[in-house]
């Protein structure tokens, strides 16, 4: 019996992982095989053949000669064709071919096994587009057998059609490898996925800042996809902006510790604890990574992962979040555009939004794990208000109690959470699936699977789920047209400029002192230390949460000099050559265009007294009593009092903030502050430097200054 094993790619991932250990498996046995993929390669010990055409994205415009070339690469391997093609996701649609290829060769009565682990269906409707007419993506035939990691999608097949006597349960093999942990005084969270949208990165920020202070935690590797690694790079600098101690993709690019290596076996090694928080999963790796390693395992529960009858008791149901936490109009306007986008990626009419809503509400309380990015990030920030943590719950087992203390009791267990079933064994496995190629020889019933029973189930209410949605859609750019008044953020905005804010900086010590003497001062001998020195000093003497300080103060008290002294052109022509500004391109002609003229235009923004100087004339163009800098009231955005402030001067025109666009390239900082207080929102993004940490739901989007 000669097997051709077909995926995407042959990379890093679960699946991959589950082919390696197959042709190990079928090896030990004898079984002559041969993994057909496109893609990277990571099989150089396995008998392996790339094909162009296989891997992610790939758009063949001819099924017909793809297979061709399979067919020849597998004659080519085995010596003769082979008696059982073996897919592992044929109907994911990461590309426009490979469903197209298992219809040929269930037309032509070849020997079948499609191995499904994830469904487009369930969460991935960016892949509808890949799979066309769906009428045949799920072959059947007495030689055509599916074999699936849990019994919900076994259940969900058997429902649509297909004979039990095909259907398999084939959970995936793990070989145990227990490792000792390494010595740690603090718990080490690892999070052992590609940190796509499903895997709810947002929630593992969040046990790590509830737990105890000095816990870390590690995602292993970011997604490639641009569109998946956008999420993930969104998370880490939001974790970077909040001070939570979470590192991303650290898998061969940081270590653990000092000299141990950045391998996945030595993060493995030094973790205390395996977490998961993936809110979709045909068999989670990180399930049966956590047993394998001998670590306990904590995090989110995913009740069609125990049909194997592996227990852990680590997990929990839910976090609990009061309706009162989330703003109903954002959440609601959330739910309309990814319902919509959901349900009409597969050509049907999103059923109305208050059912789904009823859903996810339960005793006056959301799931965390079941927001969008935005409203996330706003329960996770409001975690550092002062008592904040405490109200916070985790349903678990039946049972309510605060998240916190749950987790600390969580961290205190360091013995594995559970012991590998037998199903899961290498070589179990490998005996399970040789039988399984075997049936396909052996007539049996075959009946029709209907696909659309199929996206029916997938696409229950009761399914719904945020993180497996379309992401949030591009919002329009705005009319400016629409508005009495429009409101600029500078930095990232209007002007491209070096991250700002005092820090030591020896680079730039010799050019400030030589600036300093010119205006006929006495320099400390690290301008940038002393600054940064006073600075600190400033914050924690104020009780305001964001305080913001005046440089032309600043210098007063470093240069001891007299209250009264006019430090304004020193604060300029240092920060002129310390963190140089220059306008966004574009941002000239469109501040001078028709479009705005007549238009009042103001600024809200974290600036100092340069802030103006370095727009030029072009400040000439901006109304004095709607510029609001940060500097001037010694607090700086997202403070509520700047917001406030420049609505009770925008009444004073008789404009409302709803009348009122307000420009930002800072989702944290202001979007979401200026969407809270009812403004039109409009997020800049036309410059590689321009967005900041976190996710927002502007009005409108602006990718260039530029028509």
């Amino acid at each position: 019996m000669k097997i051709a094993i077909v995926h995407y790619h042959a990379g890093h991932g679960g699946v991959a992982e589950v082919i390696c250990a197959t042709s190990r498996g079928l090896t030990a046995n004898g079984v002559p095989h041969v993994v057909l993929t496109g893609g990277a390669r990571v099989f150089d010990e396995l008998p392996h053949v790339t094909v162009d055409g296989l891997g992610y994205g790939a758009n063949c415009p001819d099924a017909v000669d793809l297979l061709d070339e399979l067919r020849a690469s597998a004659c080519a391997a085995l010596g003769a064709p082979p008696d059982v093609w073996h897919f592992h996701n044929h109907s994911l649609g990461k590309n426009n071919t490979m469903h197209l290829l298992v219809a040929l060769l269930a037309s032509s009565d070849q020997r079948l096994l499609l191995h499904i682990h994830d469904l487009a269906e369930d969460g991935r409707p960016e892949n509808a587009i890949h799979l066309g007419d769906r009428t045949h993506l799920y072959p059947s035939g007495p030689q055509v057998h599916y074999a699936f990691l849990n019994s919900r999608d076994r259940e969900c097949f058997l429902r649509a059609g297909l004979h039990e006597t095909r259907a398999h349960l084939l959970p995936n093999p793990m070989q145990s490898r227990t490792l000792a942990s390494a010595e740690s005084t603090s718990p080490v969270l690892l999070y052992p996925v590609r940190g796509i949208r499903r895997k709810n990165l947002g929630e593992f920020l969040l046990l790590t800042a509830l737990a105890p202070v000095g816990t870390r935690g590690a995602v292993t590797r970011a997604p490639l996809n641009p569109a998946a690694k956008s999420f993930h790079d969104g998370w880490r600098r939001f974790a970077r902006e909040c001070g939570i101690a979470v590192e991303f993709d650290v898998v061969d690019r940081l270590e653990p510790v000092a000299g141990s290596g950045s391998s996945f076996e030595t993060w493995c090694h030094h973790a205390t604890h395996f977490a998961t928080a993936s809110v979709s999963e045909g068999f989670g790796m990180a399930f049966l990574e956590s047993i394998s390693c001998g670590k306990p395992l904590l995090g989110r529960k995913l009740p069609h992962l125990s049909s194997h009858g592996i227990r852990f008791p680590g997990l929990y149901d839910r976090i609990l979040i009061p309706i009162d936490w989330v703003d109903s109009e954002i959440i609601n306007s959330a739910l309309h555009d990814a319902a919509t986008g959901l349900w009409g990626a597969w050509g049907r009419e999103a059923p109305d939004i208050k059912s789904i809503r009823s859903l996810l509400v339960r005793d006056g309380c959301l799931d965390f794990g079941n927001l969008p990015e935005v409203l996330q990030q706003r329960v996770i920030t409001k975690l550092f208000e002062p008592g904040m943590k405490a109200l916070l719950m985790v349903e678990h087992d039946g049972r309510i109690e605060p998240a916190a203390a749950w987790l600390a009791e969580a961290l205190r267990f360091s013995t594995p959470s559970a012991t590998l079933p037998g199903c899961c064994d290498p070589a179990v496995h490998a005996g399970n699936l040789i039988n399984i190629y075997q049936t396909t020889a052996t007539a049996e019933p075959a009946g029709r699977i209907d696909p659309e029973i199929i996206l029916d189930t997938c696409l229950s209410p009761a399914r719904f789920h945020f993180l497996t949605s379309p992401a949030p859609i591009r919002r329009p750019p705005p009319d400016f047209d629409a508005f009495r008044a429009i409101i600029f953020d500078i930095y990232g905005t209007l002007l491209i400029a070096p991250a700002g804010g005092v820090k030591p900086d020896a680079a730039a010590d010799s050019s400030l002192r030589e600036i300093i003497g010119r205006f006929g001062h006495q320099a400390p001998d690290s301008p940038g230390s002393a600054l940064h020195a006073a600075v600190l000093r400033h914050h924690e003497a104020s009780a305001l949460p964001r305080p913001e300080i005046d440089l032309r103060a600043i210098w007063r008290e470093v240069l001891s000099l007299p209250p009264d002294a006019d430090t304004t052109a020193l604060v300029i022509a240092t920060e002129a050559a310390w963190h140089p500004a220059r306008l966004m391109p574009g941002a000239a002609e469109m501040l001078r265009s028709p479009a705005v003229a007549g238009i009042p235009l103001g600024i809200l923004s974290n600036a100092q007294c340069n802030t103006l100087h370095s727009l030029g004339d072009l400040a000439d163009n901006f109304a004095d009593d709607l510029v609001v800098l940060s500097y001037r009231h010694g607090v700086a955005k997202p403070s509520r009092f700047l917001f406030d402030l420049l609505i009770e001067r925008l009444a004073r025109r008789g404009i409302t903030p709803e009348q009122v666009l307000f420009i930002g390239n800072d989702p944290l900082h202001d979007i979401e502050p200026a969407a809270a207080r009812g403004f039109t929102t409009a997020l800049f993004a036309g410059h590689p430097d321009s967005l900041r940490a976190g996710f927002c739901f502007p009005d409108h989007e602006i990718i260039s200054w530029q028509p």
